[in-house]
Parts: C-alpha cells; structure tokens; sequence
C-alpha cells in the first residue's frame, strides 16, 4: 500500500509543472498561414507556434523576436518570414524550420513589414517606410540582400502578395481618406480593382490566380470579399463574420480557406455556406500574472515650495477628471498645492491671476519620456513653456535638474528618474520607473528582479507584451503590444495569459504621419529643442482604442521627438486612434500619476493636488492640437507666461 502510495505521490509531483501550466484555445487577433503538408503558423501571444498536421497542440517556436507578427511560409514550407512588430521599429526576420537559424531581412533602420514570399522561394516582397512618401513596396534578393523599390506613390503601399505563377502582385493604396485595391499585372499598368472610403486589408490570391479576396470595414466590423478577376470585374461578399481578425486568407488549395475569427482558426471551402473551427491547444506555462504587484502610493520630495495663496481665475477649467469644462471658478492654491475649486467672488486673501477668457488644464504628464544625457538646466523652461509639469525619464543629472527645475529662477518639468532594469541597484534612491527589454524567453529569468522592484512600489515597463505575460510587469510599452480585436474583444490568451491583473499600456504611439506632427515640430517652443531625428513611420494603420479595454498612459519616448514636443504628439496621435480629446488629456493625466504611483498629487486640478496647471488659449476639448497654444504655466503655485519662460532660457521665441 505504501508503495503505491508513493508510486502516485511520485507521479503527481512529475505532473504538476504541467498541471500548473495555462492552456489555451482561443487568440485575440491572430494571422495564420499553411504550409502544403498542413502545418498552420500562428502569432499567438506575439509568439511563433505551429501546428501540426491533424494535431491540436501547438508546438513553440523559439525566435529571439520580443514580437512576432504576420508568419509566412516559404513555397517550400522549410522557412518562415515574418515581421517583429515593436514599439519603436518593425524588423524583417527568416526562420528555417528545423535547424532554428534566423537570418535578419531588410534594411533595419526603417520600419519594415508585411512580408511574403515570391513562389521562386528567393525572394520577398514588403512594405518599407524610408522616405517622405510614407510606405512603399520594396523587394529583397534572400541570398544577397540586394533590395529594390517596386513602388513611390505618395500615401501608403502596405500588404502586397504575389499570385502564385509570379506575375501579378496585388497591394493596399492607402491615400488621404481613400483606399484601394491595387492590381500590378506583369508588364501593365497599375489597376485599382476596389477604392473606398473606408479602410480596404489584408488581399490574398487564390492559387489558381481566379480571384482576390480582401477585408474591408463595414458598419457592424469587418467583412471579406472577393474580386473575381474577370472581364468586367466582380465583387461579391464571401463572408462576414462577428469579429473577422485582420489577416490575409491562407489557401491550402483553390477550394479551401483558412482564416482567423472569433478567437478561432477556421477553415472553409469555397463553395460552402459555413466554416468549422480548427482547434487548438497552447500551453504557455504559469503567467507571471501581469501587475501583480501594483504600485502603491509615494509622495513627491518637498522642494522649495512658495508660501501663501495665489488664486487662479480662468472662463473654463478641465478638471482632468470629468468629461468637460467647470465654468468660471477659481482656482485657489496653498503654498503650492490645491486648497479648493470654488466660485468666483471677490478676494482680497491672496494673489489673483485672472486669465479672462482661457482654459485650465493639469499639468501635462510623460510617463516615458526621452530626455537626451546632453540636456542641462536651461531645457527647463522651454518643457515647461510646452505644459510639461512632470517628466520621467533616465537622465544622469535627474535629482540635480530636478531640484534646479522645482525653484523659480530657472523653473522646468517635476524630473522623476527613471532606470534600466540592468542598471538599477536595489540598494540606491528608488526610481520612479523601471523599464527592460526581451521577448518571453529572456524576460522568464527576469521575473524575480521585476517582482521585487514592484513590491517597493516601483512601476515596471516592458517592452512588449511577452514580457509582460513572463514577468508580471504592470505596464506595456506600445498601445498595440496586447491589442484588443478588431471588435474590441480580449479571448482566451489574453485573459489567462495576463492574469487578473490590469493592463496598463504605455501609448509610444506617434509617428510621421501622426495628425498636426509638423505644426508640432514648426511651433515656437518646440522649434527652440535640442534636435532630435524627425520622427519616422513606425506603423501603416493605427489601431482602435475606442474598443479597447486597457488603460492608455501617455508615453513619448519611442516617437522620435524631443520632450515636450514628443508628448503633444502623443496627445493627437491617441486622438486619431480612437480617444477623445478629453479621454487623451487623461492619458496624459490621472492615467499616467496613477500608474506611476503618484495618485491624485498630478494631472488633476482638485484639492490635495500639486498646483501645476497649463493655461491655453483654446477649445482642447473639442480639438487637443489647441493643448498647444500655451500662453501660461502655474507650476507649484507659481504663474509663468510663455515669453517670461524663454526668457529664462536665453532664448528668444521663433514666431511661425
């Protein structure tokens, strides 16, 4: 008896690392692709699975990639290509099945995506943004590297494919408020099958070359069609699914599809009414749970603080808290922080500022932010002059600037460190934010380091949502790092993967084609900066936060602008993908002091907040480009113009 009671006691404890594992069968926004011996690729998680023929389980696939998107097979089914989707760039990589080897494609100082292959199996084709024409196709020979432009249309030519004989490549023409459906026929001119005003994705060949199919967006999501090629041209809707994933068809043969929808694979055959589903079985392991260890509470350092009141009087105030405008109240502030929000009357027990017909903010806050090792005191003001009231950022001189920044001789952003995961040392001052980079397999070991830096309170960034899923890390970097469907849904990966934990993401959304992003660079303070590269495309489409269930804070360090200038144009690119205006302000706002730590001290105007205020000459409300028209900053209670701040700079201002 007792032997076979250990017998069972052994075999349990040889399972149970299985038994702790996360198992799941459902995935939010997936791309899958087949191979002619029936694998399927799938990008579930941002990882690279396959399934094998006949067989549910998924089998993990080891890339190195912090993310991996959009998997493609070779003709031969013996390599992949896909594309690394991150934050700040998107890569090109090739795997070979079986051996493991990854071969980096493309020229990876620009954002490249959407590959497939060519059918002679040398080559692939691609979008590529490297030039004031936003995307364009490129193509590049494997074995040399040798790469060629095959379009320069002004706009955006994103997700091409080539029909399987070789001779015809169809695309995405994405211009101003149009999009298209483009047809390249060997040694013809360029033909628009389909133009809309809404957004046209994802075309795939039949293999018999008879037809396209292509999703569009419709009223109730998105529906797939086909383009029959004859002459004239046919449409026909081929289906239209409750939550359809925006991924090309695969065809494993002319009567068969394969696509992603509802969290499912599914297949169907051409001439059939209904699809079934392929199932699947991943085991990803026992998540770390992301924000498992929520951030609590830290006060802000005392520093030189005025004494007295000062009253603030403005038309309209933006509380950062509700949806609009409290009219015609005073603003009152105790030796820097917040005492009230009262009516306007006669005062005679303070200093009053009365700003007529203006509008209050709170204070602007980047949770992420670039601040260049070269900045010196002098960049104070002219942050301050763009609304930015408290910056995080990894800078060697932070506590000094900050200490500078917080008087009134030269006064700047609140300047809360920020470190490395690598660089950080337990034993020294806590940092405000940590941050760390790697995919799953490296972030694995790293869950020890992030766990305990969240238990004293410190917020953890990781750069993708693979290592958020290993390691518990309270905020993603990349507002499209753990997306929601294109119907707004988190399936079954996301919800067991994460944990019960909430999911905040860091937005690191703004790039060249970001609405108002050259009035930004052109304005008279932003112009003053120390010179960073003008940003670059980093994503053809953005993605659809006004479905999204995760909590957006505003972060500028991916986008390729200085300071200041780079979180207002976070401001509209959250605008333009989705949010409110008053919604992004929140971003920028309770959002961010919240996933900082920080409560209710900043990005609100409300007692008990510090009195950091941007006074604007506008409606942001209804247009966020006017949080830029700046004429004044309370920052700790005390009231600064515009020109006064450059002033402090040593500059003098720039007027368009």
């Amino acid at each position: 008896m007792r032997a076979e009671l250990a017998a069972v006691c052994a075999l349990l404890l040889a399972l149970s690392p299985a038994l702790a594992d996360v198992v799941v069968s459902e995935g939010t926004n997936l791309s899958v692709d087949v191979a002619d011996d029936g694998r399927i690729a799938i990008d579930l998680l941002d990882s690279l699975w396959i399934r094998p023929p006949e067989q549910a389980d998924l089998m993990p696939v080891d890339t190195g990639a912090h993310t991996v998107r959009r998997p493609r097979f070779s003709p031969d089914g013996g390599r992949l290509a896909f594309d690394t989707g991150a934050a700040e760039t998107a890569g090109l990589r090739i795997l070979t099945m079986g051996g493991g080897a990854i071969a980096r494609v493309g020229d990876e100082r620009f954002a490249n995506r959407d590959p497939d292959w060519h059918p002679d199996g040398e080559r692939i084709v691609f979008s590529s943004a490297r030039g004031e024409d936003g995307f364009d196709l490129y193509e590049v020979d494997i074995a040399t590297g040798l790469e060629w432009r095959l379009s320069g249309l002004p706009g955006d030519e994103t997700e091409p494919a080539w029909s399987q004989d070789g001779r015809n490549l169809v695309y995405i023409r994405h211009s101003g408020t149009r999009w298209s459906l483009m047809l390249r026929r060997f040694g013809m001119p360029d033909e628009a099958l389909v133009t809309s005003t809404v957004p046209i994705a994802a075309p795939s060949w039949r293999p018999d070359g008879s037809l396209i199919t292509w999703l569009t967006r419709e009223n109730t999501g998105w529906s797939a069609w086909m383009t029959i090629l004859s002459q004239p041209r046919l449409h026909r809707r081929l289906l239209t699914d409750d939550d359809l994933f925006l991924s090309p068809f695969a065809w494993p043969d002319r009567h068969t599809m394969v696509y992603a929808a509802n969290g499912h694979i599914r297949t169907r055959q051409f001439d059939a009414w209904s699809s079934q589903t392929i199932p699947f079985r991943a085991r990803i392991g026992e998540p770390a749970h992301i924000g498992q260890g929520r951030t609590s509470g830290r006060e802000l350092p005392d520093i030189e603080r005025p004494t007295g009141r000062t009253v603030i009087r403005a038309a309209r105030v933006f509380d950062g808290l509700g949806e609009g405008y409290r009219q015609n109240v005073d603003v009152v502030a105790d030796d820097g922080v917040i005492t009230g929000l009262e009516p306007r009357r006669e005062r005679s027990d303070g200093i009053v500022v009365d700003l007529g017909d203006l509008t209050l903010l709170p204070g602007l806050v980047d949770a992420y932010a670039s601040l260049p090792d070269a900045a010196d005191i002098t960049i104070g003001p002219l942050l301050l002059a763009l609304g930015v009231t408290t910056l995080v950022a990894d800078h060697p001189r932070a506590e000094e600037l900050n200490i500078a920044w917080s008087g009134k001789v030269m006064p700047g952003p609140r300047l809360l460190r920020a470190s490395s995961l690598t660089a950080a040392t337990p034993g020294e001052a806590l940092p405000w934010l940590i941050s760390f980079r790697g995919g799953r397999a490296a972030a694995t070991n790293l869950e020890p380091d992030v766990r305990e830096w969240q238990e004293r309170g410190v917020p953890v960034l990781a750069d993708s949502w693979q290592a958020a899923v290993a390691t518990g890390a309270s905020l993603v970097l990349g507002v499209d790092s753990a997306p929601a469907s294109p119907a707004g849904r988190r399936y079954e990966d996301l919800e067991l993967a994460g944990g019960a934990g909430e999911l905040t993401l860091v937005s690191g959304l703004a790039d060249a084609a970001t609405p108002g992003i050259a009035e930004i660079r052109r304005s008279r303070v932003a112009a003053l900066l120390p010179g960073r590269p003008p940003p670059a495309r980093r994503a053809s489409s953005l993605p659809n936060l006004a479905r999204s269930a995760p909590t957006v804070v505003a972060g500028s360090f991916p986008n390729g602008l200085p300071a200041g200038a780079a979180l207002h144009a976070e401001l509209r690119a959250l605008v333009a993908a989705g949010l409110s205006p008053a919604e992004s302000l929140k971003a920028a706002g309770v959002n961010a002091a919240r996933a900082l730590g920080l409560g209710l001290s900043v990005g609100r105007i409300a007692p008990g907040a510090e009195a950091d205020l941007v006074v604007v000459d506008g409606d942001p409300l209804e247009d966020v480009g006017d949080a830029l028209a700046i004429v004044g900053i309370v920052r700790n209670g005390r009231f600064y113009s515009v020109s006064g701040l450059l002033d402090r700079a040593g500059t003098e201002a720039i007027v368009e």
